[in-house]
């Protein structure tokens, strides 16, 4: 199977910006991607935005990402994930537990994983020692994107992430 969204039409258009934006440096994409985005079909905004976020978040601000991803355009959860994405998502109870190893200081995310040693690997490159576990319902996430092997869900309001328990890693679990 093709993992390409029933979205996708090639537009001559997105095919030039999409190689615009794609050949500038890391930290000016975002910028650049805005510049352009009202020339963009649903699809390319979508899935050059979730391209960009899996490739390398860092480079810009979680109020652009956030800001980005409340966009009101078409098709956006099947140009955002990718049909194995969006079906495993639709595939996930209503309900999920996610993590999250907070950097030092961070007070504004949109990233979760599903997965406790994802996490853990994120904690350890962070150098903190604890991560966060949230219960959160589906409906009030973005996405579940599969790419670079994790399960990463986003949901742009941390506020509908509820708190459950600090794990110390490699100690013991502390109830929140």
């Amino acid at each position: 199977m093709r993992n390409i969204s029933t979205s996708f039409k090639y537009n001559e258009e997105d095919a030039r910006l999409l190689s615009i934006i794609m050949t500038t440096q890391a930290e000016q994409k975002l910028q650049v991607f805005q510049e352009v985005a009202d020339k963009l079909s649903d699809y390319a905004y979508w899935f050059l935005l979730s391209t960009m976020w899996v490739k390398s978040s860092d480079y810009a601000p979680i109020s652009s990402w956030k800001k980005l991803f409340s966009e009101k355009r078409l098709n956006k959860a099947i140009s955002l994930m990718k049909p194995d994405e969006l079906t495993a998502f639709k595939n996930l109870p209503s309900k999920l537990t996610v993590y999250r190893a907070h950097s030092k200081d961070e007070n504004d995310w949109i990233s979760y994983t599903l997965d406790l040693k994802t996490a853990i690997e994120f904690a350890e490159r962070k150098k903190v020692n604890e991560i966060m576990e949230y219960k959160i319902k589906k409906h009030d996430c973005l996405a579940l994107f599969l790419r670079r092997g994790e399960t990463e869900i986003i949901c742009l309001d941390k506020t509908l992430a509820k708190k459950k328990r600090v794990i110390v890693v490699n100690e013991e679990v502390l109830e929140v």
